[in-house]
């Protein structure tokens, strides 16, 4: 009994390991991948250059030493010190912008980090399709070989003959090139996986992305509908971007304000001292035109691109969800297959001699591709499933 409880103990941790792989390896690949490494400093940069852009200006120092020509005393000196600085409203409505922008640009990390964790999932279900085909292979090669072998016995015993023997063998070599193809596809996989992980080696166990997820389509398009264009980080950031382009038309507009410069001024002539100080206002009659005209019409844009980008989105939620309710359809016509032992029966009427050598060759590459067809339509559907749920990456 406490053997049983072992065993089934190892056995629940092994599949809580394959089933968490996929999600480890998206883990490790948001740790490593070097475009989001980049992509987090050039965020900092640019909330730093946000920050600079709404301080004051520098101050402006001047310093003036006169002389006459006549009398080497007659000297004047004139010192000022002066700091300008816009309307004050103007700084709170940058400081509302710029925390607007801020937020822009985590989201356009956002978006970066989606597209490669799609990549990179992608890429773990296509390790997992040709696991399966290679595993659907391997059953093949080994069915393959044992008739190799048993023909070559029949033609030594004058039961069969070559024309049977080179048929079986050149089924034997276009299953193995098939498999090596396989195994080829998968080694690139594996590298372009370790490539979006910065180079790190992501060890995967041998029995690693072997299974789908078991998720399946959503009750209602509608439902999904709605969570994509709440939650897709490239419609937030668009969005983002158009009610910032809604700010910039009031900050243009308070662009009319004047701008104002206060200074201390300090003069000495003829061995007298003057100290005061200096109020100027700068009238924003020619700097700020056409600036509102044009925020409106980058606002307009804006709205427009939003509006178009929902479109794009729905229709190609739209399209996945169409395909992947016809995949599925289509794998469960297969899965029959799967609850009948063809093979077996294929194999027992070759040996009885009820089918030829060329019946048995036919019925079998049917079937086998009917077997690939059925891991073809499970990884497409696969596919089709993460790119709907993509939002949740």
């Amino acid at each position: 009994m406490r053997n049983s409880f072992l065993c089934l103990f190892v056995f629940a941790v092994a599949n809580m390991g394959a089933q968490n792989n996929m999600a480890d390896i998206l883990a490790s690949i948001e740790t490593n991948n070097p475009e989001l490494k980049a992509g987090a400093q050039i965020v900092l940069s640019q909330k730093a250059e946000v920050s600079s852009q709404n301080t004051l200006e520098d101050p402006n120092f001047e310093f003036e030493h006169l002389w006459g020509a006549d009398n080497a005393k007659d000297r004047k000196y004139d010192i000022s010190v002066s700091q300008s600085f816009d309307f004050p409203s103007l700084y709170v409505q940058r400081n509302k912008i710029g925390n607007l922008k801020r937020t822009l640009y985590d989201g356009q990390q956002a978006v970066l980090r989606q597209q490669i964790l799609l990549q990179a999932k992608e890429l773990c279900l296509q390790v997992i399709y040709l696991n399966r085909c290679i595993r659907l292979g391997n059953e093949r090669q080994a069915a393959a070989d044992e008739l190799v072998k048993l023909y070559r016995e029949r033609l030594t015993s004058g039961d069969a003959n070559i024309l049977d023997v080179n048929k079986i063998e050149i089924e034997q070599l276009n299953i193995t090139t098939s498999n090596i193809q396989r195994r080829n596809e998968l080694a690139a996989c594996l590298a372009q996986l370790q490539a979006l992980n910065g180079g790190e080696p992501l060890n995967l166990a041998e029995s690693a992305l072997t299974e789908y997820s078991d998720r399946e389509l959503p009750a209602s398009f509608d439902d999904l509908k709605e969570q994509a264009l709440q939650s897709d980080p490239e419609l937030q950031m668009l969005r983002q971007e158009n009610q910032i382009a809604g700010k910039e038309v009031s900050l243009n507009r308070a662009g009319w304000l004047p701008k104002f410069e206060l200074g201390y001024r300090h003069a000495y002539e003829l061995g007298e001292r003057f100290n005061g100080l200096s109020v100027g206002v700068s009238i924003p009659l020619f700097a700020n035109r056409k600036k509102v005209k044009i925020a409106k019409a980058q606002a307009l844009a804006g709205s427009f691109t939003v509006n178009n980008k929902e479109l794009q989105t729905l229709a190609a939620l739209q399209s996945s969800y169409n395909e992947a309710v016809a995949l599925k359809d289509n794998r469960e016509r297969y899965e029959l297959l799967t609850r009948q032992n063809n093979f077996e029966l294929l194999q027992k009427a070759l040996a009885s001699g009820k089918i030829s050598m060329v019946e048995y060759l036919v019925d079998a590459t049917q079937l086998y591709e009917a077997f690939e067809n059925k891991l073809s339509l499970e990884y497409e559907y696969q596919l089709r499933l993460a790119r709907m749920y993509k939002f949740e990456l």
